[in-house]
């Protein structure tokens, strides 16, 4: 994704206050600075949980409970996708009770600036027995481990998940920036009635394929281009779940391929 920035993006405080004095604008009081823009158009609130207050928010680096700031819709949009993340999970696992994050709301420009992106570093279920599931993203940390291919397989099932519903789902596959966590936004939509999947997204495409590779065990090629070797495997998967007909660019078979694929990682079904 490509973040807008703004000419006045590198100019100091005091010369933007100078700049606002000799327009007339009243100095401070006349002038939104950079940073500050998103936060004035959209209404953002603060939750040191999500959805429900028995799934905690922490702060990644720290690993400390920690409070973030979001944009009201789009942490409403989020809410939904954690009662989703949760009814599709193993019942053994209980429910999601902690979401570790790198933030929400940044002052920056794009979609962080607006309170509308969060970044997921790793999710913990627990069950009434106190036992627990663990889903990282922090490829940063167990790439190397010999059970990678483990912790792949549920990364590669959440992300689909995730893209369900948000259009902006970034892996580390689109970059290191991403090493350590799957950023996710509604800059395009956040709704399901919106899901759609488009051929021509690197970051759609990485899913898929992965999601074929690594949830379904069908030697897939993961390189970001949708081909024919993307639509025969992804098909296969549609056919296994009971899609009889069209490929992942019918939109009710791509949302079916993504919760199948996050079921089938997670172990929740076996198609």
């Amino acid at each position: 994704m490509v973040e807008m920035t703004s000419e006045f993006d590198g100019m100091s405080r005091r010369r933007l206050l100078k700049i606002a004095g000799a327009a007339g604008l009243g100095g401070a009081a006349g002038l939104i600075l950079p940073g500050q823009a998103n936060a004035a158009m959209e209404a953002l609130v603060s939750r040191n949980y999500l959805g429900v207050t028995s799934c905690d928010l922490y702060y990644e680096p720290s690993g400390n409970a920690d409070s973030f700031r979001f944009e009201s819709n789009f942490y409403n949009q989020l809410s939904s996708w954690r009662t989703y993340l949760d009814s599709n999970a193993p019942t053994s696992w209980g429910a999601p009770t902690r979401i570790y994050s790198y933030g929400a709301y940044t002052d920056k420009p794009g979609m962080h600036g607006a309170g509308r992106a969060f970044d997921i570093g790793r999710i913990m279920f627990e069950n009434s027995s106190g036992t627990r599931q663990w889903v990282s993203m922090r490829y940063d940390v167990w790439r190397g481990y010999a059970n990678a291919d483990y912790w792949k397989r549920r990364y590669w099932g959440t992300a689909a998940g995730l893209m369900r519903r948000f259009r902006h789902v970034l892996t580390y596959m689109d970059d290191r920036d991403h090493w350590n966590h799957i950023h996710v936004d509604n800059d395009l939509y956040g709704e399901l009635a919106n899901c759609k999947f488009t051929t021509s997204s690197s970051s759609q495409t990485y899913i898929v394929q992965a999601a074929c590779h690594h949830a379904w065990g069908i030697s897939t090629v993961i390189d970001g281009d949708y081909g024919p070797n993307t639509e025969a495997n992804s098909t296969k998967v549609l056919r296994r779940i009971g899609r009889t007909s069209g490929t992942i660019t019918n939109a009710a078979n791509f949302q079916a391929f993504c919760t199948a694929s996050y079921r089938k990682a997670l172990g929740t079904q076996a198609y």
